[in-house]
């Protein structure tokens, strides 16, 4: 059964081309998308995504505020982060809030899926 994801991430480009690139995968199914953190906590609750793959930075409420929003409504719900601005000061407070992963954009789209398999069964990872 594949994994239901649901991808956050306010820059509409990106986000159709990763929803794409991962509707390629057998072992992934893109539920829906959102663009922005509000969005992102009606959509997690009315979708019900396996993983929510989420950006860091949005104009509207950023990743970790949504996070927080999402554990507050589905604890157990894995989130992983996607992000430009990766470095181990942003991880460490993204881990605390309770990400689930947290990854840089630009990494391939295999260790991508392996991340969020690990996500949906319940491990943590990470890759820079």
């Amino acid at each position: 059964m594949p994994v239901r994801v649901l991808i956050v991430d306010d820059h509409p480009a990106f986000r159709r081309a990763l929803a794409a690139a991962l509707k390629l995968v057998a072992t992934v199914e893109v539920v829906g998308e959102a663009g922005g953190g509000l969005a992102a906590t009606t959509q997690a609750e009315a979708l019900g995504p396996d993983v929510v793959l989420m950006d860091l930075s949005m104009p509207d409420l950023d990743g970790i505020a949504a996070m927080r929003r999402i554990h507050e409504r589905r604890p157990g719900l894995p989130v992983v982060i996607l992000t430009a601005h990766a470095d181990p000061g942003i991880e460490k407070e993204a881990r605390a809030a309770g990400a689930s992963g947290f990854l840089a954009k630009g990494l391939p789209l295999e260790e991508l899926v392996a991340v969020l398999h690990s996500a949906a069964e319940g491990a943590t990872s990470s890759v820079p």
